[in-house]
């Protein structure tokens, strides 16, 4: 959901699919990091809507009201908020380095977490794409047959045309050699 190619109608498509997931897990406490990531997917899609509802053909109450999905979501899951910005890389003002090992290794899993977001959108970027590509092959394997049969059609054509204008120009030949130049009697001398 980063790129800027996705419809109001995607969104609507990955919250069904993230809401069937978090459903059939159930219990909150166990959600998974896939689910959490899906979830930021989720808003940050979300927040692209509300910058600009009109570029994606929603009106105010409909991204009040998947706002309110995404929230209620958010809950139902026990949301964990990213600490970088759900994979912008932004990093915390100050730029302090982490004082002791075990924050160094807080801030290396984030960095971690960061990364598997963008992972996962790009690989999303890439099925997408891999989609596309199946269905252009298909598509000119399609144009292709046709070309194919266009091809045998104007090969039949042409044959025709050469057989027919073989035999205008016998037909032709064969009424001027049977025509007389002098009429039907021959010269008349006298």
């Amino acid at each position: 959901m980063a790129d800027a190619t996705f419809t109001a109608q995607d969104w609507l498509e990955d919250f069904e699919r993230t809401a069937n997931i978090a459903e059939a897990q159930g219990d909150p406490s166990g959600s998974s990091a896939g689910l959490n990531k899906a979830v930021a997917r989720l808003d940050s899609g979300l927040k692209q809507i509300e910058k600009d509802p009109t570029a994606f053909r929603v009106d105010a109450r409909e991204v009040e009201r998947r706002r309110t999905l995404v929230d209620g979501l958010k809950s139902q899951i026990g949301y964990k908020e990213p600490v970088y910005g759900g994979g912008t890389f932004v990093r915390p003002a100050g730029g302090v380095a982490p004082s002791t090992p075990m924050d160094r290794l807080t801030q290396q899993r984030m960095v971690a977490a960061e990364q598997d977001v963008l992972i996962d959108q790009i690989a999303d970027g890439v099925d997408r794409l891999h989609d596309r590509a199946i269905m252009i092959n298909e598509e000119s394997t399609l144009h292709k047959s046709l070309l194919d049969d266009m091809d045998v059609d104007v090969d039949k054509a042409t044959m025709g045309l050469r057989q027919q204008t073989k035999t205008a120009n016998k037909v032709h030949s064969d009424r001027r050699l049977s025509t007389p130049l002098f009429g039907s009697h021959g010269p008349n001398l006298t």
